[in-house]
């Protein structure tokens, strides 16, 4: 046991010179705990932005107090988002501070989430361009770590920029890209990316695709939700534009039924629109109730970019029926989309404006050329310029790639060498600790095998000596103590009941005896056939001279004698069986032992013989054989032992 004493100072030294660490450890996750619970409750909805940005302060003091820079930059990020509805300079702030000091700490994660806050604040002010650049560059990062939800995202938006240019080739090609990255991991992702494509594929007048797409959106959605309303609105828009108007009606009026939908000003005003256009198409004088009402909640709600598609549309209806009421109705449609900055709007109402007034026509002629010049140069600069950032987007893709692979390829030079320089300086060490703790395992293994090999054996003793001789020596004490044993008869009777006690415990003596392994076996195993054959029981044996005992060696020869006595011992108790055959086969490399008896058999007698059963499977196992059971046999039981020679 001398080796044991090194190893437990070695592991007290381990133990000691790791106590300090794990304490620090302690502290740290307790802090993180904290901070981390801190910047939930900033996201709390009944908060005033005030409590907020200090419940965000106090844990970023902890964070840059810890020195946790992963959380510290959490505070700066969540501050930037915050700020963004209500006061988006203010977010901007947090935006440029969150780049600038995830390039200092050189946090990947926290660079590419800042790129992708900026990409939306530019987004939102509708500054394309800006926001593309920085969506490209936030995705050229999160390639290099996989986050393949966050690359969806910023796929997601490229593709609603190229949307809004009319480039919609380019927008179907990364919406399908941003499935890739999502494989199933996000259904909203997935929703929205659905939702993007059936708009694409709208524009392009290719609507079968357009409803395949909403309807394996509407597929992901809670039912009866907000979510699935707007998509089951936008499917029946697309009716509409098949000429469809009938489906188109019954989406839309099932729709104006649900509550849901009438407490949502938005979507009601859509749902109205749509059916005051779907009856407008179908006859000339329909439709202006809804149209108006549609325009109603709009202008209440002081949705004044959306209300620019209902002076369109109800100028639309007084075309023909009252030009002037039209016209007013266009220019205030332009004078609208002049405030929002809403070209292509502008466009159509210019167009709109030069059909119905004949004499202005020329300058709103003029102003429709400028205006559609413009456009259309901008947009195929817009085309140009994003085509220049995608190719730039690929190749710093392979750059990096390239990068990486030699990065790594270096990072495996150097671990190789430090785990050379480990392996040499350990390896001596650890072959020696090997050495001696297999040969303590081993010794100390023996040494339970065979204490406990000993206390089965005396247990299994003890259960037989219990359930087999002491009721039999008790009686044989109370006839001895109560008869009058002058008797001769009396005297036969009790000699009788001596007889039986000593045979079975010679039988059980016998059992745990050591078994003879070399040339004395094959004559030990036929005594046992005698043992249990008498007037009752008549044993055959076939095949036993020509079995090759000699090819076994001791241990299966051991296992073969245990397990022909476990089933001899079963039959004595269970079977009833007067008449029992053993052969002895072998084949090819297998040697076969089959025993068959014509007792009562398994089904009478399963659960009698299940022990017994299980010791010989668990026998056999120890020397790689099986055991299985003739179900064709009628009376009795046949069994089949197969273990290799």
């Amino acid at each position: 046991m001398k080796f044991q004493y090194p190893i437990l100072l070695l592991f007290a030294w381990f133990c000691f010179s790791c106590q300090k660490k794990e304490m620090v450890f302690n502290e740290k996750k307790t802090a993180v705990k904290t901070i981390d619970s801190l910047y939930n409750l900033s996201f709390s909805d009944n908060r005033s932005i005030n409590d907020q940005i200090q419940l965000t302060n106090k844990a970023m003091y902890l964070a840059e107090k810890e020195a946790i820079d992963s959380l510290l930059l959490k505070g700066i990020s969540n501050k930037a988002y915050h700020f963004m509805a209500i006061f988006p300079d203010s977010s901007d702030y947090y935006i440029n501070q969150l780049i600038a000091t995830s390039k200092e700490k050189n946090n990947k994660k926290y660079l590419a989430y800042s790129y992708t806050l900026k990409g939306n604040s530019f987004y939102n002010n509708a500054q394309y361009d800006s926001a593309y650049y920085y969506f490209k560059n936030a995705n050229v990062v999160y390639f290099d770590f996989n986050d393949s939800l966050s690359l969806a995202y910023n796929q997601l938006m490229m593709a609603r920029i190229h949307y809004f240019y009319n480039d919609y080739n380019t927008s179907e090609e990364l919406a399908t890209q941003a499935l890739e990255y999502l494989k199933k991991k996000n259904n909203s992702y997935i929703i929205e990316t659905y939702n993007i494509l059936g708009s694409i594929y709208k524009k392009s007048d290719k609507y079968d695709e357009a409803i395949t797409y909403y309807q394996k959106a509407i597929a992901l959605t809670d039912k009866k939700s907000l979510e699935e309303s707007y998509l089951r609105n936008n499917i029946a828009s697309l009716y509409i534009a098949s000429h469809q108007y009938e489906k188109a009606k019954n989406i839309l009026y099932n729709l104006l039924d649900s509550e849901l939908v009438n407490n949502d000003e938005n979507l009601k005003s859509a749902v109205l629109l749509n059916i005051g256009n779907a009856l407008f198409s179908q006859d000339h004088n329909d439709g202006l109730p809804q149209l108006s009402q549609s325009l109603q909640i709009r202008e209440k709600a002081h949705l004044e970019l959306l209300s620019i598609e209902n002076y369109i549309e109800i100028a639309d209806y007084f075309a023909l029926k009252d030009p002037s009421v039209a016209t007013n109705y266009l220019k205030k449609a332009l004078a609208l989309a002049t405030k929002h900055k809403s070209i292509d709007n502008k466009i159509l109402a210019l167009k709109r404006l030069i059909s119905l007034n004949k004499k202005n026509a020329e300058t709103y002629s003029e102003e429709y050329i400028r205006l559609n010049d413009s456009i259309t140069s901008v947009r195929n600069q817009a085309k140009n310029q994003f085509a220049k950032m995608r190719f730039d987007y690929s190749k710093e893709l392979e750059q990096n790639q390239v990068l990486k692979s030699r990065a790594i390829e270096n990072q495996l030079v150097i671990q190789k060498q430090k785990n050379n320089q480990l392996i040499l300086c350990s390896i001596i060490v650890f072959v020696t600790i090997a050495f001696y703790f297999i040969y303590y395992y081993l010794r100390n293994k023996h040494q339970k095998e065979k204490i406990t090999e000993n206390y089965k054996t005396e247990q299994r003793i003890a259960e037989r000596i219990h359930d087999e001789l002491a009721n039999d020596v008790y009686q044989t004490l109370s006839f001895a103590e109560h008869t009058n044993l002058s008797d001769e008869n009396n005297k036969e009777k009790l000699l009788d009941y001596l007889e039986d006690v000593y045979h079975r415990t010679r039988n059980i003596s016998k059992e745990n005896s050591v078994i003879p392994t070399e040339k004395e076996y094959l004559p030990y195993l036929k005594n046992l056939f005698l043992e249990f054959q008498d007037t009752q029981v008549k044993i055959i044996t076939a095949g036993v001279e020509n079995f090759p005992f000699d090819d076994l060696d001791a241990i299966k020869k051991m296992v073969l004698y245990r397990i022909i006595q476990e089933l001899l011992v079963n039959m004595k108790k269970h079977s009833q069986a007067d008449l029992v055959v053993l052969k002895f086969l072998k084949s090819n490399k297998y040697a076969e032992i089959q025993y068959t008896d014509n007792g009562v058999g398994l089904d009478k007698n399963e659960k009698k013989l299940k022990n017994g059963l299980q010791n010989v499977e668990t026998r056999i196992k120890t020397i790689n054989g099986s055991i299985s059971f003739d179900p064709e046999i009628k009376k009795g039981i046949k069994i089949i032992i197969q273990f290799p020679l």
